[in-house]
């Protein structure tokens, strides 16, 4: 596959910039030669990356490439192995790039690895056991600590090497409940530790899971079960945020498996009952299509929504002399007394420990984390020969791994099987997972650590975020561990007991690395006394700190290079992006790093904003500079979505390519006669090549002929708080809502 390059501007020189370690893209020079690689041959370019950043199973045995030899671990024993015979351009994958079926692009396809060997074990196999691979810091605060500067209640590091235990006793937990590689898991945690541990382990099985964020509704995560086809649920009892308790389980997960019922379960019990009864063929039709109709297209429903259909057609019976009240009567309570023996949603579900409420509600299906985890501990301690868990920590690295992998082994997949599938929103009601795979996810998120932040083993990073939102997954979890940095796990709201709360857990944890959305800038610019609480600690650890995810305003990125860090970036990208496809690159004096909200496309995201032209031939041309269209990516790369979830039956058949037609129609035909990723923002191209992001396409307002989007008002609106100290505006969220 061939793409044509769009030209690139001449950019002006820089102020002093710092000096950039592992970010390859340090001039114009490197960008322009990075970009024609990729134009050229995308397998070669991304082959080389892949290679040379994760470890792949190669005759028994985790190898990656140093740029002269494969090398790594033997894939039994853990000893150190080097592949000098291998011949001189070896690959793991028989071909990098498979462009045959567009849009389901294959990249690495038939070469093995596992995300969970390339976050956990190799970094202990490598010597790094003790180094902490994070540092958790509860919601919780003492103001009375520090000398009144304030702590938390609870904090602590997680090494590598308990990461790695902790995960292979979930791992083995799992197992001892049944599941297998290609089952599906569904997690609704807090931001703790043991979401981490689960993960991993869901990782290092082949278990594909799906985070659900904490703050959703039990209807969202009823659903969200039901389209994975979860056999087991994982939760807590509870969480803190702003010093109070949420109690998950009884909160939402208990709710979402006890208070709904899948809609094709719901339509065949109605049936089964309806059926038994005896009654006339035109009642039952009548019935079945108020039910279906009310119902519409849920995913999952209350059973009082299947009432209220069956309620609908008894009446319009009962009015039309077709049915008695007394057979009306019957049929209802017959349904009602139906729809209470609904079957089980789900398998088992593992309830975490964190808050220890008492007299929690227990059902049958709930296990405790604890104990099963504390059984699985013991297993490995009998397999290892040792006491307990701290003697077997105390074990040197190789020995150590080697008894983890006796019982709990990395399971060597496809790097294109899929990793994890995470939800994002839709245009019809029912929920869109899209799916990430293990092994050009995590190359490319791993290299974009390099490139923004300049990423290097021993920085801290601290991202605002919830492993149930995909840049928690990202950069959170798998691109902090795969690079070896530290990353912070934050509990509850970083503006709680007041706003420094964030500064404080950079100056105590050395931060290098800060990743934020607007919002909680936003926050902070709201009230001078939100920035009397930051400036009360030291942030000048902070080499890069980025926004993600949400369009910002020239407006916040100045407060922000102003008051956090100088080099505060833009970062754009979304959770099909699976990480950070627009940005600035570290330490490149080619391309100034300014307060006007700009990010460059990396040198692999072919990227353009393009506009509907019906008089251009394909009906649609790209925009000229400072003209607003649809961000749009001419090309694929390793770590986009590769597909939306769907067609569970046929999961692990050859060809099978999830809900195909969903992922097609939403993210690839947009442009007539191409193939384009599109997401669905607008965008303007500015003549330096650099991008601005200006919020959903699809939420506008047009005022004479101007369609202006969500971004262009906040900013607006918050320009008012930069020139006027007196004005009364705080934070401002503007949607979208049609009008006639």
């Amino acid at each position: 596959m061939t793409f044509a390059a769009a030209p690139v501007a001449t950019m002006p020189a820089a102020s002093p910039v710092p000096q950039a370690l592992t970010n390859p893209v340090r001039s114009r020079a490197d960008f322009d030669t990075m970009r024609a690689a990729v134009l050229a041959d995308p397998g070669a370019f991304h082959g080389d990356i892949a290679a040379r950043t994760l470890h792949w199973l190669v005759d028994g045995a985790w190898l990656t490439f140093d740029g002269t030899a494969w090398s790594g671990w033997d894939a039994t024993t853990a000893a150190p192995v080097v592949r000098g015979d291998l011949p001189a351009g070896f690959a793991p994958w028989a071909r990098a790039f498979d462009d045959g079926t567009p849009p389901f692009y294959r990249w690495f396809a038939g070469a093995h690895t596992n995300a969970c060997f390339n976050e956990v074990d190799r970094h202990v196999l490598s010597g790094d056991g003790d180094e902490a691979a994070f540092i958790f810091e509860g919601d919780r605060w003492d103001m009375a600590a520090n000398d009144g500067r304030g702590a938390p209640v609870e904090c602590y590091p997680i090494s590598r090497k308990l990461l790695l235990l902790e995960t292979a006793k979930c791992a083995l937990a799992l197992q001892g409940l049944g599941l297998k590689q290609g089952d599906r898991i569904a997690l609704n945690m807090p931001c703790v530790p043991a979401q981490i541990y689960w993960t991993e382990a869901a990782k290092r099985l082949g278990i594909l899971y799906t985070p659900v964020f904490g703050g959703f509704s039990d209807k969202t995560l009823s659903d969200r079960i039901h389209d994975a086809g979860a056999r087991i649920v994982i939760t807590a009892d509870g969480g803190y945020r702003n010093a109070q308790i949420v109690p998950f389980k009884t909160q939402y997960t208990d709710p979402a498996l006890d208070n709904y019922t899948p809609v094709g379960a719901a339509k065949a019990i109605v049936a089964e009952r309806l059926a038994s009864l005896g009654l006339a063929a035109d009642v039952i039709a009548a019935i079945d299509a108020a039910v279906v109709d009310t119902l519409g297209g849920d995913v999952t429903v209350e059973r009082s929504d299947v009432m209220r259909g069956v309620g609908r057609a008894l009446t319009a019976l009962g009015l039309a002399g077709t049915l008695a009240a007394a057979d009306a009567a019957r049929i209802r309570i017959a349904v009602a007394e139906a729809l209470v023996a609904t079957p089980p949603r789900v398998e088992a579900v593992i309830v975490v420990r964190h808050t220890a409420q008492p007299d929690l509600i227990w059902r049958d299906r709930d296990r405790w984390s604890h104990e099963l985890t504390d059984a699985a501990g013991a297993r490995l301690c009998a397999a290892a020969g040792v006491a307990s868990e701290a003697e077997l920590l105390a074990l040197p690295a190789q020995a150590f791994v080697r008894a983890i992998w006796s019982l709990a082994p990395c399971t060597p997949v496809d790097a294109e099987y899929p990793l994890f599938f995470i939800y994002t929103s839709g245009s019809t009601g029912k929920p869109k997972g899209v799916v990430h795979v293990h092994g050009g996810y995590l190359s490319g998120i791993a290299h974009s650590m390099k490139v923004a932040f300049d990423a290097r083993p021993g920085d801290v990073m601290y991202v605002v975020a919830d492993p149930g939102w995909i840049t928690g997954q990202s950069y959170m979890i798998a691109a902090a561990l795969a690079t070896r940095v530290t990353s912070i796990l934050g509990e509850g709201a970083p503006v709680f007991p007041h706003s420094g709360r964030f500064a404080s857990m950079i100056e105590r944890h050395g931060v290098t690395i800060f990743k934020a959305g607007v919002t909680f800038l936003k926050t902070i610019m709201g009230d001078p006394a939100n920035l009397r609480d930051v400036h009360r600690y030291d942030l000048s650890s902070l080499r890069v700190a980025t926004f993600c995810a949400e369009p910002t305003s020239p407006t916040v990125q100045a407060f922000g290079m102003a008051e956090i860090t100088p080099n505060y970036i833009n970062s754009y990208w979304a959770t099909e992006h699976g990480g950070i496809a627009w940005t600035h690159f570290y330490g490149n004096p080619d391309f100034p790093l300014e307060p006007d909200a700009h990010a460059w496309a990396l040198p692999w995201i072919v990227g353009d904003v393009w506009v509907e032209d019906e008089a251009s031939a394909p009906g649609h041309r790209a925009a000229r500079d400072g003209e607003r269209g649809e961000i749009v990516i001419a090309a694929p790369y390793p770590y986009l979505a590769r597909t939306v979830w769907g067609d569970a039956e046929h999961f692990g058949q050859p060809g099978w390519n999830g809900d195909a037609a969903r992922y097609a129609d939403s993210y690839w035909t947009r442009w007539r006669g191409t193939w384009a990723y599109t997401q669905g923002d607008f965008a303007v191209r500015h003549a330096d090549h650099s991008f601005s992001f200006h919020g959903r396409s699809d939420d506008v307002i047009n005022v004479s002929g101007h369609r202006m989007g969500t971004e262009e008002i906040e900013g607006a609106i918050l320009r008012d708080k930069a020139l006027d100290p007196d004005s009364p505006v705080g934070n401002v969220l503007v949607v979208g809502a049609p009008h006639r």
